[in-house]
């Protein structure tokens, strides 16, 4: 069974603003993706609301930053399952002015080769994580363990989410609803 996917968690200040930003991830999709289908869900959260996709089948490869063109202010996770190429994990800082990828950690299968393209791609280290964690209120040393040690990571490997539950665990997330 095929885990190639991606889920996006997104935090931004009002339900309104979700949907915007959902409906904007959506069509591009629907643009440049071959069509795409996509579905994303918009609830009130906190002091804001919460928008969340589950894409299997659908990976939006290196043009992360075109999902978050115009987003308005927040923050977000991306995680994509390429398969057999691995898992990269994202955490961005979601800003009208310019959006941008505060971390970016890529597993792949030890037994595999990586993918040099992805791997060159990783903003990992203290300051990385600690930039990541400021975002979410955590404690950065848990991305800086599984830096260290991605084992949880690559036990997850082959099963649809569970790769990236070792990472949102840390920042208080969950798996998307499908």
């Amino acid at each position: 069974m095929s885990t190639y996917g991606l889920a996006i968690v997104a935090d931004v200040s009002s339900v309104e603003a979700g949907e915007k930003l959902g409906a904007h991830i959506e069509q591009w999709f629907a643009d440049t993706a071959g069509g795409g289908d996509i579905d994303y869900y918009v609830e009130a959260h906190g002091t804001g609301a919460r928008l969340e996709i589950n894409a299997p089948g659908i990976v939006v490869g290196f043009d992360e930053d075109k999902l978050f063109t115009d987003a308005p202010a927040g923050r977000a996770v991306i995680c994509e399952d390429g398969d057999e190429y691995g898992v990269v994990f994202q955490v961005w800082r979601l800003d009208p002015a310019g959006s941008s990828c505060v971390y970016r950690a890529y597993v792949q299968d030890p037994e595999e080769e990586s993918e040099p393209a992805t791997a060159a791609r990783v903003i990992t280290g203290a300051q990385a994580a600690a930039v990541a964690a400021e975002l979410y209120g955590i404690d950065p040393q848990g991305l800086l363990a599984l830096e260290d040690d991605p084992s949880p990571v690559v036990q997850g490997l082959g099963l649809i989410g569970s790769p990236f539950m070792p990472w949102l665990s840390l920042f208080g997330l969950g798996w998307p609803k499908p």
